[in-house]
């Protein structure tokens, strides 16, 4: 039964006045507004370190591997022990790694290898809380409400691209990058602190007809839940491999575009992704209340619609009109994530969920190690502009490769199956 939209309103407010989860939402704003402050300040900083595009890649290909290379075992722990623990652990061995970066750098024994290493131990923590958080959310909130929690979670990370790189930007030029990244050190440790007043309801775990299995047959048991033919999540599973694909380059592609292009330096940069940010903060927060019938034939449109906004972005250079669509870019993507989301938590069972959607995230940095690999060195040999239009070509992809009729099926088949209580 499809529910109104007053009902899907009356939702969202339920859950902001729901204590446990309004406490992992203010928690999760402070860390994101944090994490993208630094995400900002970490390239600027290299960026002028070496003033070489190669050394951001690197940067971005180390914040992406250890998921990629742990992220078999990461979801395996999830599914055995406490996720909030382990999501506090997280946040205060990430904050105290990060706070190392400004120590060394006053003490003058800050080297770029150095710096290479905390980043990979960093990214190593954070691949192990995305999935912890995705798999939590339905130990907080019942199934009518996941989606407007997910679109309501995913605005944390809007809200950090909003405000961390118009901060980080302001910052760069009052302070330095690494007072900026002391501050995202305290943030993650504020995390940590929201984390402990929350109840959870853990799920016991177990292997099938409650035995506890090895660690590799709890791998496999994940893997092929998701590649089974009977499951129908390869779908979301290729959906987020492509959005990794187009958005994980975006903050290396931007700040080449605000200094080749624009000549607008770190303030155009952060000005830029802010705008970025503003759309997929808007996006989301139209999900909060917003449930589409057919999920991938949105999904399906939304990366048509950026894939006709990256060509615009080829063509147009004036700087306002930049800032216009890549609101609307951001605005596009953003659907993917928190509808693949909650349709992997509407047909897991939560034995399962933490694996699945580690194999999920592992898609997304398989695309997204694609991207910024190949983005960034295409931008060097034929220009940022041309980047664009490449991009444009392949976010159009899914809409020319699918067949209307079999989009509908699918999408039918996904609802009908997995949401029958959710008009999503």
């Amino acid at each position: 039964m499809a529910i109104s939209i007053s009902d899907k309103l009356s939702h969202s407010r339920a859950l902001l006045a729901d204590r446990n989860f309004f406490l992992l939402l203010c928690g999760q704003v402070v860390s994101q507004i944090g994490e993208n402050l630094n995400r900002v300040a970490l390239f600027w900083f290299v960026y002028i370190f070496t003033h070489r595009v190669g050394d951001m890649v690197i940067v971005g290909v180390l914040q992406t591997l250890p998921p990629l290379l742990f992220g078999w075992l990461n979801g395996v722990l999830l599914d055995r022990y406490s996720k909030k623990w382990i999501m506090i652990g997280v946040d205060v061995t990430r904050g105290v790694m990060v706070l190392f970066i400004p120590l060394f750098y006053w003490l003058h024994l800050l080297t770029l290898p150095f710096l290479y290493i905390l980043i990979f131990l960093i990214a190593t923590m954070s691949g192990v809380f995305g999935p912890a958080l995705y798999s939590a959310i339905p130990l907080i909130v019942g199934r009518e409400k996941l989606l407007s929690a997910n679109a309501l979670m995913q605005t944390t990370g809007q809200i950090g691209l909003l405000v961390g790189p118009v901060l980080g930007g302001i910052l760069a030029v009052l302070w330095s990058p690494s007072g900026e990244m002391l501050i995202n050190g305290v943030t993650f440790i504020a995390s940590a602190i929201f984390l402990v007043f929350i109840a959870f309801k853990e799920v016991a775990s177990a292997g099938h007809g409650g035995q506890q299995q090895g660690i590799l047959e709890e791998v496999r048991e994940g893997v092929g839940f998701v590649f089974s033919p009977h499951r129908n999540l390869l779908v979301p599973f290729l959906f987020m491999a492509l959005y990794g694909f187009v958005t994980g380059p975006v903050n290396i592609l931007l700040l080449l575009l605000s200094n080749h292009v624009l000549n607008r330096g770190a303030e155009g940069f952060g000005d830029l992704v802010s705008a970025f940010g503003v759309g997929m903060l808007l996006s989301s927060l139209l999900l909060t209340f917003y449930h589409p019938r057919n999920s991938v034939s949105f999904i399906v449109g939304g990366f048509s619609f950026a894939g006709i906004l990256s060509l615009g972005i080829a063509t147009i250079t004036a700087f306002p009109v930049e800032l216009f669509l890549f609101a609307l870019w951001g605005a596009a993507v953003s659907v993917i994530n928190p509808l693949s989301q909650t349709l992997i938590q509407h047909m897991t069972p939560p034995r399962l969920l933490a694996r699945v959607l580690t194999v999920m995230s592992m898609g997304f940095l398989v695309g997204l190690i694609a991207g910024i690999t190949l983005f960034p060195e295409l931008s060097t040999r034929y220009g940022i502009l041309h980047v664009f239009e490449f991009m444009g070509i392949i976010l159009l992809l899914p809409v020319l490769k699918e067949i209307p009729s079999k989009v509908r099926r699918v999408g039918d088949t996904l609802m009908g199956r997995s949401l029958p209580d959710v008009d999503i």
